[in-house]
């Protein structure tokens, strides 16, 4: 039994970068047109989506406009930030920022969602992704944040390697699964192309 999940990061969003996590932002036209071109001419037996308005406004269109199975589901929304909500990189204090980067797990910014909570929360999501849709092609419409995430749970990935990673905004990144039991043999198809070529 083979499982394919494609992770799409959500397109350009309203209001510039910073730490947005929770804030609940839309697309710019430009982050529309870039999901519009990593969707495009593509087809998956079922999507699930991010409940934040960068996430689920595109994928209940492209629901609707392919005729393709949408749920939503909480557990794949960005970590909360806590106080940096809202607040750039220039706007948060240099040495608390690198500590983050580099143990986010015992450095987690002050009223933030725990890391270990946050692991927890995408393992849940991704087992109950693997449960419903066991051999099926689904597109999951999430953040960078969750992605990284999968690197850790699906590739072994140190918690402080994280952030070496880079997710473009409207990039794919695709993982196989076979078998779909707890020891699954997991392949990283491609990763961070904004036009894959499928």
């Amino acid at each position: 039994m083979q499982t394919t999940v494609d992770f799409l990061r959500h397109g350009e969003v309203a209001g510039g970068s910073y730490y947005r996590g929770s804030t609940d932002d839309p697309l710019t036209e430009q982050g529309w047109q870039q999901m519009y071109s990593a969707t495009a001419n593509r087809q998956w037996d079922a999507i699930i989506s991010s409940p934040l308005l960068r996430c689920l406004e595109f994928a209940q269109q492209h629901s609707t406009q392919t005729n393709t199975p949408l749920s939503i589901d909480p557990d794949w929304q960005e970590i909360f930030f806590g106080d940096w909500e809202g607040k750039t990189a220039e706007q948060i204090d240099s040495d608390e920022l690198m500590q983050f980067y580099q143990d986010p797990i015992n450095c987690t910014p002050t009223n933030a969602e725990n890391l270990g909570a946050f692991i927890n929360r995408i393992n849940l999501a991704w087992q109950r992704l693997l449960n419903t849709h066991s051999g099926k092609h689904i597109l999951v419409i999430s953040h960078a944040g969750a992605i990284r995430i999968l690197f850790n749970l699906l590739l072994n990935l140190p918690t402080d390697k994280l952030f070496s990673l880079q997710f473009d905004h409207a990039g794919l990144t695709r993982f196989q699964c076979f078998n779909d039991k707890a020891d699954s043999f997991i392949t990283l198809i491609f990763c961070n192309l904004t036009q894959p070529n499928l």
